[in-house]
């Protein structure tokens, strides 16, 4: 494990240049990977991407890498909802569509198993991984960050607070050191939804009530997480299109057999019958 003052001596996000591939960011396969095709599904004209693993040689501010996670995490659950996970963090298999952060391609994905339970840890383990991912980023230090090493990453979490963004610290603290499943995105839109909250009840004496114009809708529908996010249904559509179609596949090569094994029991149902 890296001291904090050699941590400290990484200066730049040029040493994540080191490690394009992270082995331990490949998750455990429950199923063979379904890569996602290199064809960027945009108009000619778009026709632009550049690898997580470049976009990170220039310098990020933490508020750009904050920015980054909350739109990585919301094409991570849009795959999740679609029945994928995502099978490798490598930063040479994410790519930034058209060099925004809000087009998000993660190449390697495979299908959840088809067991509940199981669902939930490949979930889980996405989640886990990816914090592992922004916290090796945030310290600039990924490339040190291995299987063997998740053990102590864990028993030291409290040595990485100091490079975190304060606002954060609860969250990570959360998903790496006490295991639980929570998805970034939501997390952060629920902080600004509570920032927000706090600051209406600071400036508006009485909750709200008397004078004072109000921050948070009042009447009608308040809002929501959602509300404080990036709305990227439409690119996630487009980028993961072919996740539908595969699920489609899917489940007609399941209703074939299905239909082949009813068809050969009314055969034997009516043979039966008709010998009598």
């Amino acid at each position: 494990m890296m001291s904090q003052e050699q941590l400290r001596k990484k200066d730049n996000f040029r040493s994540v240049e080191q490690a394009s591939t992270v082995p331990f960011l490949d998750a455990s396969a429950f199923a063979e990977s379904a890569e996602i095709s290199n064809k960027l599904p945009f108009k000619r004209r778009q026709l632009e991407a550049i690898t997580l693993n470049d976009w990170l040689k220039d310098y990020r501010t933490n508020e750009q890498l904050q920015n980054l996670f909350v739109n990585m995490d919301i094409a991570m659950k849009y795959i999740h909802d679609q029945g994928y996970y995502i099978s490798s963090f490598a930063l040479d298999r994410i790519a930034l569509l058209n060099q925004s952060v809000r087009q998000i391609q993660f190449q390697e994905l495979a299908p959840l198993p088809y067991d509940i339970l199981q669902q939930k840890k490949v979930v889980r383990d996405n989640i886990f991984m990816a914090s592992i991912l922004h916290l090796g980023l945030y310290a600039k230090c990924l490339q040190h960050f291995t299987m063997n090493t998740i053990p102590a990453i864990k028993d030291n979490f409290q040595q990485f607070v100091i490079f975190l963004p304060p606002e954060d610290v609860p969250y990570y603290s959360g998903i790496i050191e006490k295991g639980a499943s929570v998805y970034y995105s939501e997390y952060v839109g629920e902080r600004k939804k509570r920032d927000l909250q706090n600051l209406e009840k600071a400036v508006s004496p009485n909750d709200g009530a008397g004078r004072g114009k109000s921050l948070v809708k009042t009447t009608g529908t308040n809002y929501t997480a959602e509300n404080f996010l990036p709305h990227n249904e439409e690119a996630n559509k487009i980028i993961y299109a072919g996740l539908a179609r595969k699920e489609a596949a899917f489940a007609r090569a399941l209703i074939y057999p299905i239909l082949v094994f009813v068809l050969g029991f009314v055969v034997l149902f009516l043979a039966y019958l008709f010998r009598r």
